[in-house]
């Protein structure tokens, strides 16, 4: 039976080309993409709605399900917006109860999820505010995981310096400090969204942790 990654997000989902969706070498493997540009978090929601209806009964039987990898990205577009940091993480705990309900009516007892954190962006290079907001949120969300009834099922992946120059990251005061400087080689133009490079970054991740933790 075919393995599922399901993409549930925002732009940095929605744009994920197919080309560079990760798969499990052990088996085949089917991506279903339900990610939504500006997505905030409480879109998750519907995401994982519409997920209910169409994935977990796909072939007509809910089987399937242990097989499921959840890969998911959301939160910058929450905090662009002005919302506070209590209620996106608020939220961010609403979406995993959501995937992850209790024992006893939970049909996903073997699924397992990787979110992908906030990360610098080339806009955000003299912005030294919305960086912090964003180091702020990274570390709600594993503050939130690490409470979670499902948080050994959850991995985190902290993107704040992934996507920054090597000699910047490395530095005291890389995060903290504003010294951790976007590199344009892994952004489109716009100095946003990822580009080849950056989902081909992505694409590793997801795949060595998933060898790793045995997921799906």
């Amino acid at each position: 039976m075919p393995r599922k990654i399901i993409l549930l997000g925002d732009s940095d989902i929605s744009r994920w080309p197919s080309s560079l969706h990760p798969s499990i070498p052990s088996a085949p493997t089917v991506v279903s993409n339900y990610g939504k540009g500006g997505a905030c978090l409480v879109d998750l929601l519907e995401q994982i709605k519409n997920l209910d209806q169409w994935e977990i009964n796909g072939d007509g039987n809910s089987g399937g399900e242990a097989d499921q990898l959840f890969v998911c990205c959301a939160g910058e577009n929450d905090v662009g917006s002005g919302r506070t940091m209590e209620h996106i993480l608020d939220t961010f705990s609403a979406v995993l109860d959501s995937l992850f309900p209790p024992t006893n009516t939970n049909q996903r007892h073997e699924s397992k999820m990787i979110f992908f954190g906030p990360k610098f962006e080339p806009w955000m290079t003299d912005d030294n505010p919305s960086r912090k907001k964003y180091t702020k949120l990274s570390n709600g969300f594993q503050r939130v995981i690490r409470k979670h009834r499902a948080c050994d099922r959850i991995i985190y992946i902290d993107c704040l310096t992934l996507f920054c120059t090597k000699e910047t990251s490395s530095k005291p005061g890389a995060v903290y400090g504003g010294r951790a400087m976007p590199d344009i080689q892994y952004f489109d133009s716009d100095g946003l969204h990822l580009n080849d490079a950056g989902y081909g970054a992505w694409k590793r991740i997801v795949e060595v942790k998933i060898a790793e933790s045995g997921s799906t």
